[in-house]
């Protein structure tokens, strides 16, 4: 018992010293390159192999793995100061998704230990446009098994994302005096996205919703020109181009232009995978529950580079993106052995 206490302390003790280096540095969208001292001297205490591509994005292993685990480098905007209170690590990503990664690296440094070759991807832009994940989509690799490291509430196993549109939408009208114009370009816009808004229901319900509303100059001028910004969140049970005819035809007086766009995400919770996570958590005496997760992530991106994906994090997801992101050290822990029993799991049986 003693034994297996000093050994999950000295988990504890690596991933939680990882995950403060992680969260002392602000790595918004954008800014990734930022953290390439910090993941370099990280680099080092775990002894792995790094390399970094022209989208800042980290890669620690040799280049020729059959496994990988993946999640990304960036944050979202908003600086958190770093903390350790002695039972948590908190900050600016430590849920979402530095902790995840934090956990993905210690396990792929024991792993490695026992001939076991991981390959763990920090991608850059994931809360953007996710520009290391299509870097790595595209870049002709596969992989026999991909975990995507996202906050799943540490026993929750993530089998499906829903897809998304992001619409620029411009309306146009004529400016005129605030005392006497009667064409309102802010009233019309407005209008359409008092229709078109769908907040979130159920799940195999497309949740649209406003996140950039711009027009006007002068208080005392009805402006000519009203710029609004729609994410539009669906299953795969949705059909996107039917949403999508309908916020046009709603604003069929202004342009409406898809930004991007990234099909839903679906695996069977009966493939090789799935079953090696149950087990790993299993294991640990954690109870494993299938989840649907309600955003997008590069899951949705990197189902291309193996059909035996699926999303696992420590993390409380109903903490990330907010101004309360913390992770306790058991999370931390049982997160890093999920990612070792899961990979340990498939090196000795494939």
């Amino acid at each position: 018992y003693s034994q297996m206490r000093s050994e999950k302390e000295q988990v504890v003790s690596l991933v939680k010293r990882v995950l403060l280096d992680l969260v002392s540095v602000y790595t918004p969208s954008g800014e990734e390159s930022k953290a390439r001292e910090t993941l370099e001297r990280i680099a080092g205490y775990l002894d792995l192999p790094l390399r970094v591509d022209d989208t800042n994005s980290y890669y620690f292993g040799k280049g020729n793995e059959r496994f990988l685990l993946a999640s990304h480098i960036d944050t979202v905007p908003g600086y958190l100061p770093p903390f350790d209170d002695g039972n948590a690590v908190g900050g600016r990503g430590a849920v979402d998704a530095k902790g995840p990664l934090s956990a993905m690296l210690v396990a792929s440094s024991l792993l490695r230990k026992e001939g076991c070759e991981v390959e763990v991807a920090a991608l850059s832009d994931e809360e953007a446009f996710s520009k290391g994940a299509k870097k790595l989509a595209t870049s002709g690799r596969s992989f026999d098994f991909v975990v995507i490291g996202e906050p799943t509430s540490t026993t929750g196993i993530g089998i499906e994302y829903r897809g998304v549109m992001h619409l620029d939408i411009k309306c146009k009208s004529t400016s005129a005096h605030a005392s006497s114009g009667q064409a309102n370009v802010i009233m019309k816009a407005a209008e359409g996205l008092q229709k078109v808004y769908s907040p979130p229901k159920e799940y195999d319900t497309p949740t649209i919703t406003p996140t950039i509303f711009r027009s006007g100059e002068a208080i005392n001028v009805i402006p000519s020109e009203a710029y609004l910004h729609l994410d539009v969140r669906f299953s795969a049970r949705n059909d996107p181009e039917v949403i999508l005819k309908g916020i046009v035809e709603t604003f069929r007086d202004c342009e409406v232009t898809v930004t991007e766009r990234l099909e839903p995400v679906r695996v069977s919770p009966n493939n090789q995978l799935v079953r090696a996570v149950m087990r790993a958590l299993l294991k640990q005496g954690q109870k494993p529950n299938l989840v649907r997760k309600w955003g997008t992530s590069d899951m949705n991106i990197l189902y291309k580079v193996s059909k035996e994906i699926v999303a696992y994090g420590p993390g409380d997801s109903r903490l990330e993106h907010t101004d309360y992101e913390r992770i306790t050290y058991e999370e931390l822990y049982i997160g890093t052995m999920t990612y070792y029993n899961t990979i340990k799991d498939l090196c000795e049986k494939y």
